[in-house]
């Protein structure tokens, strides 16, 4: 059984942005089956050899503006963020999560500035992880949490060749709008709250032994043993489950008051929304971490906003080795 602090790290990495074609619009359940039925964002389609990790689109509208949900997992396919990247292009403007994410928009209306003479790195010293170029915060200004979490990040995309989010997604597109905090805002929010990562590490590990164990989402033998011998693929499936279901710990943690993590962040997040819709914009989407958007859906439902269908996008195509595509360096030759 995998270790309750690793699952709820796992679900706490969900929480955080450093994120096949979309389907044919699905419609919405009506009526007391539709307020019933429970709501998925992430889900995991296959079975424990082969399948897929989707993450949802969900449109809704109100009074002549549509507004898509678009759900993200922080690490993914490459085909994933293309698939993003011609998606964003169909909205008016595109609302996204980044922390401190201002300061691209800032470079890109500002023009580029003249590049620093880079000094070169100090030898690391046991333990220590080379700097992330990507990162948009200096060490110094950034959060703990966020450290931790981009380092378990990049570590799980690094061992499943996975593209990062932040290198897939090119934040300097013109319709890019910013709709997060910045890094001052989040540590004194975190500050006001007396919210620390220990204490969401703590919530999630409460959460999860309030939700229980899926015994199906476990990691198998068989498993396993086929990445000690090279083909990773069933430890993929194992995560992918994970993640589909981390979204029952994402709810229990949000109980009681909420985090900054969540709460405070969609609700910039949706202030930026109300912003931009009373400008007149009238085709938006909110590009936003998945284990977000249960309780943005559900303010945006209090605002008049109906949900009106629903698609989904693949992040993980998972198949076993023998039936992955080989680079062609790697093919036999004729």
């Amino acid at each position: 059984m995998m270790h309750p602090l690793l699952r709820s790290a796992l679900a706490a990495a969900a929480l955080l942005a450093c994120p096949h074609a979309p389907a044919a619009d699905a419609p919405a359940p009506a009526g007391k089956a539709h307020a019933a039925a429970k709501r998925e964002y992430v889900r995991y389609v296959g079975d424990d050899k082969r399948g897929k990790l989707e993450t949802v689109i969900v449109t809704l509208k109100k009074d002549g503006a549509q507004v898509e949900l678009v759900g993200a997992v922080h690490v993914a396919d490459p085909e994933y963020y293309k698939a993003l990247t011609k998606l964003f292009t169909g909205y008016e403007e595109l609302l996204f999560e980044l922390v401190d994410g201002q300061k691209m928009k800032e470079e890109l209306e500002d023009g580029p500035k003249p590049a620093a003479k880079k000094k070169p790195d100090a030898p690391l010293k046991q333990g220590e992880f080379p700097p992330d170029e990507n990162d948009t915060a200096g060490a110094k200004e950034r959060s703990p949490a966020f450290k931790i979490i981009s380092v378990m990040m990049r570590g799980v995309g690094s061992y499943f060749h996975f593209q990062y989010q932040t290198e897939g997604i090119d934040y300097h597109t013109k319709n890019f709008v910013h709709a997060d905090v910045s890094m001052d805002e989040f540590v004194q929010l975190q500050a006001d709250k007396g919210e620390s990562f220990i204490d969401l590490m703590r919530k999630a590990i409460e959460a999860q032994l309030e939700v229980g164990t899926d015994r199906t989402a476990e990691p198998k033998g068989s498993q396993l043993l086929l990445a000690l011998l090279g083909d990773s693929s069933g430890l993929k499936v194992a995560m992918a489950r994970q993640l589909a279901s981390a979204g029952d710990i994402v709810a229990e943690m949000e109980k009681h008051g909420g985090t900054v993590i969540i709460t405070e962040r969609n609700r910039k997040a949706l202030e930026v929304l109300d912003r931009e819709v009373a400008a007149g914009r009238k085709n938006l989407g909110i590009f936003y971490g998945a284990a977000h958007l249960a309780e943005m859906e559900k303010d945006l439902e209090k605002r008049g906003y109906q949900r009106t269908g629903e698609r989904w996008i693949t992040a993980w195509d998972i198949k076993p080795r023998t039936e992955q595509k080989r680079p062609a360096s790697l093919a036999p030759k004729e």
